[in-house]
């Protein structure tokens, strides 16, 4: 179960992240997913990795039992903080894409730039979920 909670007086930045969220229940850890298919192909692009690792996210989450509504934590991790900074508003970024997925009581979410992926990986996403004890 997670709650997502709007801090008074702030106010509100992207229409895809909460800035607090309060879960209960048994934790799940993936590692992070990234933009290659079953045959460890590299999907072409930015937002096609995007896609694909968002994809190969919400399949490690069923293989334990959860959904992407069970998600509490988002971290993503970019090659290049361009991709996540274009305006989620014009389409063909991150958060457009991010968007087709969390789509209601967004988990909280942080992104950092790196240059330390593995070869060819222009995304990295690491999720932490929150599953009931029932």
């Amino acid at each position: 179960m997670r709650e997502s909670i709007t801090l008074p007086g702030h106010p509100e930045k992207w229409p895809c992240f909460s800035d607090v969220v309060k879960a209960k229940g048994t934790l799940v850890f993936l590692a992070g997913q990234v933009g290659w298919d079953d045959h460890g192909v590299w999907a072409e692009g930015f937002e096609k990795q995007a896609e694909l690792a968002l994809q190969n996210m919400e399949r490690a989450l069923a293989a334990a039992g959860a959904t992407i509504d069970d998600v509490v934590k988002v971290v993503i991790f970019v090659a290049d903080a361009r991709n996540g900074d274009a305006d989620y508003r014009t389409g063909n970024n991150f958060n457009e894409i991010y968007s087709r997925f969390f789509k209601r009581n967004f988990p909280v979410r942080t992104r950092v730039q790196t240059g330390m992926l593995a070869r060819d990986c222009l995304v990295e996403i690491d999720v932490i979920a929150v599953i009931s004890d029932d």
